[in-house]
């Protein structure tokens, strides 16, 4: 009777010991399940402008001696220049200038009828130099989605548009223009050439 008891005995001692490691395993599993009360992180990946996105290293050259060696700049390099905004940029930064190519600023310059910036008035040729210049710095082929940008000069804000990640768009008011070339890094912020003038 006693060895009977004894094997009944350790027949439950076994069954209760594998019942307690599938509810160890139960546990474990459980803990390594994501809980829903987390917040919603959106994943980053980076470098999801392709065919814009430039492979060159950091220059280790301000924003204004990067803009001086950038022969198809060389307009809106002038306006900056002629405007004082070259005070504004040459800070610490980090800025962030749009900068719009010589021949979309030369298109700009025929569509209103003049030869060159010499033609703008001096209230005009600033306010359109300050709508390309902000105090935030960021990278486009960081970004994951549309942001708002404050042109911190002239109190305005642009609206870059990710909707077409290879194709970003710059909006200002009824003017808009396309990214040509963007994350020139240098010392004191990021140059991102585009397209076109933005005027409102």
């Amino acid at each position: 009777m006693k060895k009977i008891l004894t094997i009944a005995f350790a027949g439950i001692l076994l069954s209760m010991t594998s019942c307690q490691k599938e509810t160890i395993q139960t546990n474990s599993e459980i803990e390594t399940q994501p809980t829903t009360n987390e917040p919603n992180v959106p994943s980053f990946s980076p470098n999801t402008i392709k065919t814009t996105t430039t492979t060159n290293p950091p220059s280790d050259l301000s924003l204004l001696q990067y803009l001086k060696g950038e022969n198809d700049c060389s307009i809106f390099y002038q306006a900056v220049f002629r405007t004082g905004i070259d005070i504004d940029i040459s800070g610490d930064g980090p800025f962030t200038v749009f900068v719009p190519n010589d021949v979309a600023f030369q298109a700009f310059l025929e569509s209103n009828n003049w030869t060159s910036i010499d033609d703008i008035s001096q209230n005009i040729l600033t306010m359109i130099v300050k709508y390309h210049v902000s105090n935030v710095g960021f990278k486009i082929s960081e970004l994951e989605s549309g942001i708002v940008v404050p042109l911190f000069l002239s109190g305005k804000e642009a609206y870059i548009n990710m909707d077409d990640p290879i194709n970003p768009v710059i909006i200002l008011g009824l003017t808009s223009a396309e990214f040509v070339e963007v994350d020139l890094e240098n010392t004191n912020g990021m140059i991102h050439k585009i397209n076109g003038v933005l005027a409102l």
